[in-house]
């Protein structure tokens, strides 16, 4: 429908409703703002979804929104100086701030992450070490592997043949690589982030009850202990 971001002038609220499309094919529409005191306040509501309908039709009127998996929203702290706040927090040695981040954050992510690096390094004098690996090791897409590639994979691990995620045509193999790389996933929503298990047509309606079967074995935790993304968000109860 589109192949790049579509923007629209920015208003006091920021860049507002665009389009734009992921590296996986989805589309993404939205967001808009609306202001509001509660700190934990991430619902969405329908007066919100038809406001951000609307306005992203006058971008690209095309849009199918039939086709509509899941609708989401966020929570961003806004600075009274309109400016990010980076830097060592005053009343609390050694916690660095990287606040206020509003329009361009995205831009300015990795220069940001650099710069709050060098903070860190120079409070801790800590040196860069000799034997850093600067790159992680890729994740393995069994779904966009040449059939010949796959096959020669299942052969090797038969878990990457075994389709617990059928919307996302993702394997038990790359599951259990993402519970056990480094700083490997414990969550389910850890899971989703790093391989896109649950994230398609049925919202992990399917797989869900095979991935939690995956994690409590690998973690050597108990069912009733698996949560969605943190502690209190436990998927079942004993």
């Amino acid at each position: 429908l589109v192949k790049h971001t579509i923007f629209q002038l920015p208003t006091e609220l920021g860049k507002g409703v665009l389009v734009t499309p992921t590296v996986h094919g989805n589309l993404l529409v939205g967001p808009n703002a609306v202001d509001l005191s509660d700190k934990t306040d991430t619902e969405t509501t329908p007066e919100g979804i038809e406001d951000v309908k609307k306005r992203a039709l006058l971008s690209v009127p095309e849009i199918p929104y039939a086709l509509t998996i899941t609708s989401f929203s966020g929570l961003r702290a806004h600075e009274l100086q309109d400016d990010f706040i980076l830097s060592e927090c005053p009343d609390a040695p050694g916690f660095f701030d990287a606040a206020g981040i509003e329009s361009p954050g995205l831009s300015s992510a990795p220069a940001i992450g650099e710069y709050i690096t060098s903070l860190l390094v120079k409070k801790a004098d800590c040196p860069k070490k000799k034997e850093f690996k600067a790159e992680r090791k890729g994740f393995i897409e069994v779904s966009k592997l040449p059939m010949e590639k796959r096959n020669e994979l299942i052969k090797k691990n038969p878990k990457y043949g075994v389709i617990v995620c059928r919307c996302e045509n993702v394997s038990e193999g790359e599951i259990l690589d993402a519970i056990h790389r480094p700083l490997g996933a414990v969550s389910l929503d850890g899971i989703k982030r790093r391989v896109r298990q649950g994230m398609g047509r049925c919202q992990a309606g399917f797989c869900t009850p095979r991935t939690m079967e995956i994690l409590s074995k690998e973690l050597h935790i108990p069912m009733e202990a698996v949560t969605k993304n943190r502690p209190g968000s436990e998927i079942i109860k004993g």
